[in-house]
C-alpha cells in the first residue's frame, strides 16, 4: 500500500506510471494495458482515498481513453477501465472483487451484446522426438484429457493489431443465412460496426449451395475505393463462380481499373472419353494486370482452382468464405490481380480428362500494355490404379510457359505439386525444371539456361537464370527409416553442372544409423575444364543410460574424392570418427578461369558474315535489303532519299566515315575482352560509300549513333560485375541518312523518247496528200512575225500590262516574289526561239 501511495503522491496532476505487478491479477491487466506499465496522463489522484483517474492507452484503442482506479488494501482493484468503443462494443478490466461488480475478476470485452474473456494466442504445443510421422517429422506431445469439462466461455483474442472477437453467427431465414457483417466466419476487430462495408450471403439447401459477397475493401493511392464481389454456386452436378473488382481512382488523373472472371464446371462433364471437358472459364481486366505464377505455385493460382472447385479458393474447414476468395485475388502485399495503368488482359481456361486416367487444367493468359505477355498455364496428373482406393502412384505436374516478344524473353517451367507420390503416399516427389531463352533486342539475346532443382551454394549462376525448388524425393518407410534424395542440373552456353545426394537414416529408440552419398560435377567447354567430386559416409550412434546419465556413442567413416583438370589434379579425404586427413595429387586446383587465345574467343562470337551488318531502313528499291557486308550486288536506292544502318555485335570505341578519314565522328571507352583477360583495346567501325565505282564522301549525310547493352561475360573486366551481367550504353553502330535532294535549275538532257506523242484514236480529219484540198481557214506566213514579237516584249506597254497582272494575282493571294523588271533578255531570246516564221490564221 505504501508503494501505491508513493506513486499517487508523485502524480501531482501530471502523469503517473503504475506497473501491472501491483494489480491483483497482473496477467489480466497486461491484456488490457500494453507494455507492462499503465501510464496515465492528466492524472487526478487522491492519496488519502487511494484513487486516481485520467487517460491511458489500452490494447483496443489507439487513442487514450478515460480510466479510473481504486486501491483496496495492498492491490489496485475496481472497474479499472470501462471504454465505449461504439457499435455496442466496449472493454472492461475487473481486478479483484469490487463491490457491485457484475463480472468476475478478469479482463473482458463487450461486443454485440456478448461478454467475452480476453485471452492471447496459445503457443504451439511442444513436439515429441520419439513420435514421428511418415516423413520423419516430430509430432506434438499427446495430451491426456481428464474428465473435467472444458471451459466454454466465449473468448476475445488479444493480438499485436488489437483485440479480435469471433464473428456472431448468421441469422437464418427460410434456408438462407444473411450476414450483416461482410464475412461468413472468422475474426473481426473489436469496435468495427457491421453492415457498413457490404453484404455476404450463404444459402444452403442440399444439393444447392450459394455463397457470395459484395464489399468495399481498403485502397491505396492513387485509388480511393475498391469494390469487390464474389459469387459461388454449387448444385452438386454443376458448380460455377464469378468474381471481380472495380477500383475507383482518387481524382489524380488515374483511370478506373476493373476485372471480371467466371467459370463453370461439372463433375459429369461432356464429350468422349478421349477428351472429356469438365469445366470452362474466361475473364478480362482493364487497367489491371495478373501476376503469372511459377510452375510450383500453380496449385494455389485462383483462376485455375476455379475450374475444378471454386470454393477451394476460400475453403475454411467445411465453410466457404467469399471474402477470403476475394482476398486471395486482390489482397495481401503481392495480390494475384492488381491495378496497372494502361494494361489489358484476357484469359480463357479449360478443365479436362483424357481416357479417364489423365486429368488436367489449362489456361491461356494474354496481357498487353506495359509489356506484351503471352502465358500458357496448366496442371495435369494421373493416379494408378484409377479404380481402386489403394493408390500406388499419383503424379501431378504444373506447367508454365510465358512469352514476352517485345522484351525478347521466353520462359518455360514444370514442377511436381505437393500431391505427387510414388509407391507409397509417404514417398513424395518434389522440385521441377525451368528453361529461359533470350532473343531479339534483349541485352542477353542468344543466352539460355536449363535448370533442374536448386543449385547448391558455391555454384551460383546469374540472377536472370530461373530459380527452382530443390528436386528430389522424401520417403518415410514405416516409423524407423527415412530416405531423402536431391538432384540438380544446370545447362548454359558456358557450362554444364549436375549432381545429387542420397541420405538414408534409421532411427529406432536410442539407436540411430545413417548413410550419406553425394556427387557433384562441373563441365566447362570454352575453355575446357572439369571438376568432379563424390563421397560417401556411413555412421551409427547409440544412446546408453548408465544410472542417471545418458551417454551417446557415435562412429562414422567416410571417403570423398575430387578430380579437376586440365591440368589434372585432385584430392582424396578419409574420415574416421576420431580423425580426418586429405591427400592431394597432381596439379593444384585453378583459382581463376584461364585466358582464351584469339581462336578460342572467336568461337564465342557470331560468324564473321554476321559480325558487321548493313541494313536498309528506307528508300531501298530492290526486292530485299542485303543484311550483311558479304553482299556483292550494289544497292539500288531511291533518288528521293535513303537511310541505312551499320552495326556490329561488339562494342565500338571509334566510328569513322569515308575510307581515308583519320578523324572519328564519335568515340567511346576502350574495349575489354574478359575471356582473353585483355583490357583497353580499340575497336573501329568505318563506313564508306562507292558511287558508280568512285569513292563519294559521306560528310553531308545525317547520322545518329546506335547504342545498346553488351554482355559482361564477353566485354567486361571482371566476372562478378553489377547490372545483371550487362554493360549498358555502348556504341554498337550508326544510322545514316542521305542529304536532301538538290533538284537544280535545269531539266537536263531530253531525248526523242521523252518528247514523243501518242496517236489519237480515232483519227481526225487530216490531209493525207499534198493535193488534198484544205477545209476551214487557211494559215499563211506573211513574214515579220518574229520581229514583231521581239520589238513588243521590252516596251513600256508590256511592262505596264505585266505589272497590272501581277497586282491582280497578288490580290488573289498568290505570292509571286520579286519581279524581274528587265525584259531585254527575253526580247533577245525571241530571235532564236523560233526555227521559222510563225503561220497566221485570219480572224
Amino acid at each position: 500500500m505504501e508503494e501505491v501511495r508513493r506513486l499517487l503522491d508523485q502524480a501531482a496532476g501530471g502523469a503517473i506510471e503504475i506497473p501491472v505487478s501491483v494489480f491483483a491479477d497482473p496477467d489480466a491487466a497486461a491484456l488490457v494495458f500494453p507494455g507492462g506499465t499503465v501510464r496515465i496522463g492528466g492524472a487526478v489522484s487522491d492519496p488519502k482515498a487511494l484513487s486516481v483517474g485520467g487517460q491511458a492507452t489500452i490494447t483496443a484503442s489507439s487513442a487514450p481513453v478515460d480510466v479510473a482506479f481504486t486501491v483496496d488494501g495492498e492491490w489496485v482493484t475496481g472497474a479499472v477501465a470501462s471504454v465505449d468503443l461504439g457499435g455496442g462494443c466496449g472493454l472492461v478490466l475487473v481486478d479483484g472483487a469490487p463491490d457491485g461488480a457484475s463480472l468476475p475478476a478478469g479482463a473482458w470485452a463487450l461486443a454485440g451484446g456478448r461478454v467475452l474473456r480476453l485471452t492471447r494466442r496459445t503457443p504451439a504445443p511442444p513436439s515429441d522426438p520419439e513420435r514421428l510421422d511418415g516423413l520423419g517429422r516430430a509430432l506434438p506431445v499427446v495430451k491426456h484429457r481428464d474428465g473435467a469439462s472444458r471451459e466454454r466461455t466465449p473468448q476475445a483474442l488479444v493480438t499485436e493489431s488489437g483485440i479480435l472477437t469471433p464473428r456472431s453467427g448468421p441469422r437464418r431465414r427460410k434456408g438462407m443465412r444473411v450476414l450483416e457483417d461482410p464475412a461468413v466466419r472468422g475474426w473481426s476487430p473489436i469496435g468495427t460496426p457491421g453492415g457498413d462495408n457490404g453484404l455476404s450471403v450463404d444459402y444452403y439447401n442440399p444439393p444447392l449451395r450459394i455463397a457470395g459477397a459484395l464489399t468495399a475493401l481498403p485502397a491505396s493511392p492513387p485509388y480511393k475505393t475498391v469494390v469487390g464481389g464474389v459469387l459461388l454456386v454449387d448444385t452438386g452436378a454443376f458448380n460455377g463462380s464469378a468474381m471481380g473488382a472495380y477500383v475507383v481512382p482518387d481524382g489524380g488523373g488515374a483511370d478506373p481499373s476493373l476485372f471480371a472472371y467466371g467459370s463453370l464446371g461439372s463433375q459429369v462433364g461432356f464429350g468422349p472419353s478421349l477428351f472429356h471437358v469438365r469445366g470452362i472459364s474466361a475473364g478480362f481486366g482493364w487497367n489491371s494486370r495478373v501476376r503469372v505464377p511459377a510452375a510450383d505455385s500453380l496449385g494455389s493460382f485462383p483462376f485455375l482452382m476455379a475450374l475444378d472447385n471454386p470454393g477451394a479458393i476460400g475453403a475454411d474447414d467445411e465453410e466457404v468464405d467469399p471474402l477470403k476468395v476475394l482476398g486471395e485475388l486482390i489482397g495481401g502485399s503481392i495480390p494475384w490481380v492488381r491495378p496497372q495503368e494502361g494494361d489489358l488482359w484476357l484469359a480463357a481456361g479449360l478443365a479436362f480428362d483424357c481416357f479417364e486416367t489423365f486429368s488436367g487444367r489449362a489456361m491461356a493468359l494474354v496481357q498487353t500494355g506495359s509489356d506484351l505477355t503471352i502465358s500458357l498455364l496448366g496442371s495435369a496428373g494421373m493416379q494408378l490404379p484409377t479404380k481402386s482406393d489403394k493408390k500406388i502412384a499419383r503424379v501431378e505436374i504444373g506447367i508454365e510457359a510465358t512469352l514476352r516478344p517485345t522484351a525478347g524473353e521466353l520462359s518455360i517451367g514444370a514442377a511436381f505439386t505437393e500431391k505427387t507420390f510414388l509407391i507409397d503416399p509417404n514417398c513424395k516427389l518434389r522440385g521441377g525444371v525451368g528453361m529461359k531463352f533470350w532473343f531479339g533486342n534483349h541485352s542477353q539475346a542468344g543466352d539460355f539456361a536449363f535448370m533442374l532443382g536448386a543449385i547448391p551454394v558455391g555454384r551460383e549462376l546469374p540472377a536472370r537464370y530461373p530459380r527452382q525448388q530443390p528436386a528430389g524425393l522424401t520417403w518415410g518407410v514405416g516409423s524407423t527409416v527415412n530416405i531423402t534424395g536431391n538432384a540438380y542440373a544446370a545447362f548454359t552456353p558456358k557450362s554444364l553442372m549436375t549432381g545429387g545426394s542420397l541420405d538414408v537414416v534409421f532411427q529406432s529408440g536410442m539407436l540411430r544409423a545413417w548413410l550419406t552419398a553425394r556427387v557433384d560435377a562441373l563441365l566447362e567447354w570454352n575453355p575446357f575444364y572439369f571438376d568432379v567430386g563424390m563421397g560417401i559416409r556411413v555412421g551409427v550412434s547409440a544412446t546408453i543410460k548408465v544410472w542417471f546419465v545418458k551417454i551417446r556413442i557415435s562412429v562414422e567413416v567416410g571417403v570423398s574424392v575430387r578430380i579437376w583438370g586440365p591440368a589434372v589434379g585432385g584430392e582424396a579425404t578419409v574420415h574416421l570418427w576420431f580423425i580426418s586427413f586429405t591427400i592431394g595429387f597432381g596439379a593444384a586446383r585453378r583459382n581463376q578461369t584461364p585466358a582464351l587465345d584469339w581462336g578460342g574467343f572467336q568461337g564465342m562470337l557470331p560468324p564473321p558474315e554476321n559480325m558487321v551488318r548493313t541494313t536498309a531502313i528506307a528508300g531501298y528499291a530492290g526486292e530485299g535489303a542485303p543484311a550483311t557486308r558479304g553482299a556483292v550486288k550494289p544497292w539500288l536506292v531511291s533518288n528521293g532519299g535513303f537511310t541505312f544502318t551499320a552495326d556490329t555485335q561488339a562494342p565500338v570505341s571509334r566510328v569513322f566515315l569515308d575510307h581515308g578519314s583519320t578523324t572519328p565522328i564519335a568515340t567511346d571507352s576502350a574495349v575489354d575482352i574478359l575471356p582473353m583477360h585483355v583490357r583497353g583495346k580499340g575497336s573501329e567501325l568505318r563506313v564508306w560509300l562507292t558511287y558508280n565505282g568512285q569513292a563519294a564522301t559521306m560528310t553531308p549525310w545525317g547520322r545518329a549513333m546506335l547504342r545498346g547493352n553488351v554482355p559482361n561475360g564477353l566485354w567486361g573486366q571482371q566476372p562478378d560485375a553489377p547490372n545483371d551481367g550487362i554493360i549498358p550504353d555502348r556504341i554498337l553502330g550508326i544510322r545514316l541518312s542521305s542529304p536532301p535532294v538538290d533538284h537544280g535549275t535545269s531539266t537536263g538532257f531530253l531525248d526523242e523518247e521523252a518528247i514523243s506523242f501518242d496517236p489519237i484514236n480515232p483519227d481526225g480529219n487530216q490531209p493525207l496528200a499534198a493535193d488534198e484540198p484544205a477545209t476551214g481557214p487557211v494559215p499563211t506566213r506573211p513574214g515579220g512575225v518574229i520581229a514583231a514579237i521581239k520589238d513588243g516584249i521590252d516596251t513600256d506597254a508590256t511592262r505596264g500590262n505585266r505589272t497590272t497582272l501581277a497586282q491582280a494575282l497578288t490580290g488573289l493571294g498568290t505570292d509571286l516574289g520579286a519581279l524581274d523588271t528587265d525584259l531585254s533578255a527575253y526580247a533577245r531570246a525571241a530571235g532564236t526561239a523560233f526555227t521559222a516564221e510563225p503561220m497566221l490564221v485570219a480572224g
